[in-house]
């Protein structure tokens, strides 16, 4: 079967129209023209594999990893990194509108990546029984074994070389980090730091002085806004977390934050009413739990950061259900080569 793919969607696959249905194709670009096979049909679309690329997208290039494709890590190194950023912007506003029902909503151009490649400071791999090193193959327990990975940060690619024999006698996988550590950190550290200060900014324009953080973790954006806010709690149901936070906060003689270990519902029942602002950066499944919580504090603004904005559509909806508008949304591209992007939105109470 011949098809055009028309636009990328929340995946990372390419979307074409064929047949009267939609046709979903992995490792495709916007423009190219394609010969596929359809690998497994459903009610209202399709599921299909590239077979032979007739005519190239001109945003298509050369991957860099010898087993991109194979190895489920990536899903665009075939993309140039302009098409990357752009597409995520798109993907963000076209769940906005689908999921979150907003009309028009003010997507912001995506921040891009100080690296492009080389950025991860953390990897979780996987040993088979046959003693092979690597990410599982996509939508399967396989793993593709890799020399070094290209998104990797070099002292994760050298720690592998070193301990390769080491790991791959192990009964389980492993997890490696870049300089060490315990706990979440973002995975993409320069990134982060662009995020961090996309956060102390945006509080900085709306009422903050009573700040509740939900999900604050080891305190990775509590200290940043904590230079503009008049006082923040952070919380986190993380209790390691919370220790780790409250002797960063004493190393840094931070005096106008309090750290305190509790979930996200009771957080906001509990320290909620009367404050300015709300910032939460749950799981990637969201927060649902505490969103009517949230309404019902009433803060004057609600700043949202995901990873996944499916999930974020779906609590941003509920959010204006219950008298909040979206004021800005703001992709950050953390994960370079993929399609995961991370966003901050900002909601303002009508």
């Amino acid at each position: 079967m011949m098809v055009t793919i028309d636009k990328l969607v929340h995946g990372g696959q390419g979307m074409a129209d064929a047949l009267g249905k939609k046709v979903f194709v992995p490792y495709s670009a916007p423009g190219d023209s394609l010969e596929v096979e359809v690998v497994a049909e459903h009610a209202g679309f399709l599921d299909a594999r590239i077979v032979e690329i007739l005519n190239p997208a001109p945003c298509r290039v050369a991957p860099r990893c010898p087993v991109f494709g194979e190895c489920g890590g990536c899903q665009w190194q075939h993309l140039d990194y302009e098409s990357q950023i752009v597409w995520k912007r798109e993907i963000v506003r076209e769940v906005l509108v689908r999921i979150g029902k907003l009309r028009d909503p003010e997507v912001l151009p995506t921040v891009p990546s100080p690296k492009r490649w080389n950025y991860r400071n953390r990897m979780q791999l996987h040993v088979d029984s046959r003693g092979r090193v690597g990410y599982y193959r996509p939508r399967s327990k396989e793993v593709v074994e890799f020399e070094s990975c290209a998104i990797a940060a070099d002292g994760i690619n050298e720690e592998l070389a070193l301990r390769r024999e080491e790991i791959s006698g192990r009964d389980r996988g492993i997890a490696l980090r870049a300089g060490g550590g315990e706990g979440f950190l973002q995975v993409n550290s320069e990134q982060n730091e662009n995020l961090r200060g996309i956060l102390a900014q945006w509080l900085g324009r709306v009422p903050h002085e009573r700040v509740i953080e939900l999900h604050a973790g080891s305190g990775n954006f509590t200290f940043a806004m904590a230079a503009v806010a008049g006082q923040i709690v952070a919380t986190e149901i993380d209790g390691r977390a919370v220790e780790a936070a409250r002797e960063a906060q004493g190393e840094r003689g931070t005096t106008n934050v309090q750290f305190r270990r509790c979930d996200a519902l009771r957080a906001v029942k509990r320290f909620g009413q009367g404050s300015d602002a709300i910032v939460l950066d749950p799981p990637r499944k969201g927060c649902p739990e505490a969103i009517e919580a949230i309404a019902e504090a009433a803060p004057a603004s609600v700043i949202y950061v995901s990873c996944d904005p499916a999930t974020l559509a779906r609590d941003v909806r509920r959010l204006c259900q219950a008298g909040y508008g979206l004021e800005l949304a703001q992709p950050v591209d953390m994960f370079p080569q993929t399609f995961h992007v991370e966003t901050v939105c900002m909601l303002l109470r009508r």
